[in-house]
């Protein structure tokens, strides 16, 4: 055996470094937590704290409190008076909205006695012209002026926007809503047809009608219309829904369909009415006297017709 003096003990490496912190790679977060408050916020609060001032004027400062009390209150009875059933306001709404449906509903009730009234002053004179052998030719015209009410065959279509024309947004929210346009375009197609009378939801429709688009109400003659868009036309039962199917008029309501979503449906019926129109305004030519005899006055254009080049 050999007798050996052991040497000194090797460190182990890292013996005597200090511990590190569990949460010294969170430097930023420990730093929030330790000092909440800028130190910029800091150095001002100690610098009025040794002038003599409050340390800071937070909702503590009885102004301050006052003036966010009041405003609380303020805001509270506006919108209570707001939203508020009994409110001026929604007493002054309500009170318009139902002279609306008053003047609405007088309305309706005077357009059905000017109807009944305008069908008894043309019968009275269809009687009067019979005796003297004019009688049909004044039914004539008056159905064709649309001063009679009239019913048998022909053809309905009801035209409706999109089921979910309300839940659509931007420019496909428009493309599926029925426009003015449309009754325009079906109610020519339906003329083209061979319809004899037209009416748009118990609106008869003459040569002066228009049919019109006012905001986002339909009007026929100045009168809204309600959805469902219902055109009525009468014609030959056997010649007018063949002919406005095949036509322009069925491409167009199978489009609309199809495309956008619009409800679009025809109906061939036996007994369907259309009223008598509203409103018929009845004008006479007369002659005015210029002066002039006709005699020279034809001579004249005679005369310039023959010597021009």
């Amino acid at each position: 055996m050999t007798d050996e003096t052991p040497g000194p003990r090797k460190e182990r490496r890292g013996g005597n470094r200090p511990e590190r912190r569990p949460d010294a790679s969170m430097t930023l977060i420990r730093t929030m937590m330790e000092r909440p408050l800028d130190p910029g916020y800091a150095a001002a609060a100690e610098r009025r704290h040794r002038a003599g001032l409050p340390g800071s004027t937070s909702l503590r400062s009885p102004r301050l409190a006052l003036a966010t009390i009041g405003l609380g209150l303020l805001l509270g009875v506006a919108a209570a008076n707001l939203t508020a059933e009994d409110s001026p306001r929604a007493a002054a709404r309500e009170e318009l909205m139902q002279q609306i449906e008053d003047r609405r509903t007088e309305v309706d009730v005077l357009s059905a006695q000017a109807q009944d009234l305008q069908a008894r002053v043309t019968t009275l004179e269809a009687a009067q012209l019979a005796g003297q052998g004019d009688g049909e030719r004044s039914r004539e015209l008056a159905i064709a002026v649309g001063a009679l009410p009239m019913e048998g065959p022909g053809v309905r279509v009801t035209l409706d926007d999109a089921p979910d024309a309300d839940e659509a947004t931007g420019d496909d929210a428009d493309q599926k809503r029925v426009f003015a346009r449309d009754l325009q375009f079906v109610v020519n197609a339906l003329w083209a047809a061979g319809a004899e009378s037209v009416s748009i939801n118990g609106h008869r429709l003459t040569s002066v009608s228009a049919i019109r688009f006012a905001g986002s109400a339909l009007v026929v003659d100045y009168r809204p219309l309600a959805r469902p868009y219902v055109v009525t036309a009468l014609g030959d039962p056997r010649e007018l829904p063949a002919r406005f199917a095949d036509g322009a008029g069925g491409s167009y309501l199978s489009t609309l369909h199809s495309t956008f979503g619009i409800r679009a449906d025809t109906e061939v019926s036996a007994d369907l009415e259309v009223p008598a129109a509203v409103g018929l305004t009845t004008r006479f030519a007369r002659i005015v006297d210029t002066g002039s005899s006709p005699s020279s006055g034809a001579s004249t254009a005679s005369e310039t017709e023959g010597g021009a080049p």
